[in-house]
């Protein structure tokens, strides 16, 4: 979806918590359906989250290096903060985010019976049963990086996934409506970027200056 569109739908639909069941987070959606996006203070962090995220995501690619990989040629980036090689050129420098989510127990509902018996400061027995169900959310942990492309490699610098690879380690790449996916061996790597169709681009016609 594209980031303005999806601002608009947050500022205006936001509050019944249409971005969430676009995001699949059914159980958050009507939570904010029935709630009128928690009481507007959920809604409100959500916009200001969507407009800030937006601010962040620019591309470090400039207009006229797009230009030029677009006219099919390769333009020369100076990245300060990679290690290159005496005869090594960058190509492309561009903002990625990789993530992961774990499930977590943020609560629990229901009723419970039984009696609590002190044994000990600091230590008690429960007997009975419990009927309540664990409340689960998934909760997203976003990573960022920068993806270079070289005319020798692939590099990818994050805090938490990164590789540097010659072309020929690469098995594949996978353009997606938001970033690429690198297979490399049997790993795989999801990478969120501004531009994946000049990644791409920048990719082959690196590659084929390679062999």
């Amino acid at each position: 979806m594209d980031k303005k569109v999806r601002i608009i739908i947050v500022i205006f639909l936001g509050v019944f918590g249409v971005h969430k069941f676009i995001d699949k987070e059914y159980k958050m959606g009507l939570i904010y359906l029935l709630s009128g996006g928690l009481f507007g203070i959920g809604w409100i962090i959500d916009v200001f989250r969507e407009i800030i995220g937006t601010n962040k995501s620019k591309s470090l690619m400039t207009k006229e290096a797009l230009n030029i990989i677009n006219e099919g040629k390769l333009p020369n980036i100076i990245a300060t903060n990679l290690n290159l090689s005496e005869d090594e050129i960058c190509h492309y420098m561009e903002k990625g985010y990789t993530f992961k989510e774990k499930t977590i127990t943020t609560g629990y509902t229901g009723k419970s019976s039984g009696v609590s018996i002190k044994v000990m400061d600091g230590l008690t027995y429960r007997t009975g049963g419990s009927g309540s169900k664990a409340i689960r959310e998934t909760q997203r942990t976003t990573y960022t990086g920068i993806l270079y492309i070289t005319n020798k490699r692939v590099i990818y610098t994050s805090t938490n996934e990164c590789f540097d690879k010659t072309f020929d380690k690469i098995t594949s790449i996978t353009e997606a409506k938001d970033g690429v996916i690198l297979q490399i061996g049997s790993s795989s790597y999801s990478i969120i970027i501004e531009t994946p169709a000049e990644f791409v681009k920048v990719f082959n016609i690196a590659k084929q200056n390679k062999l």
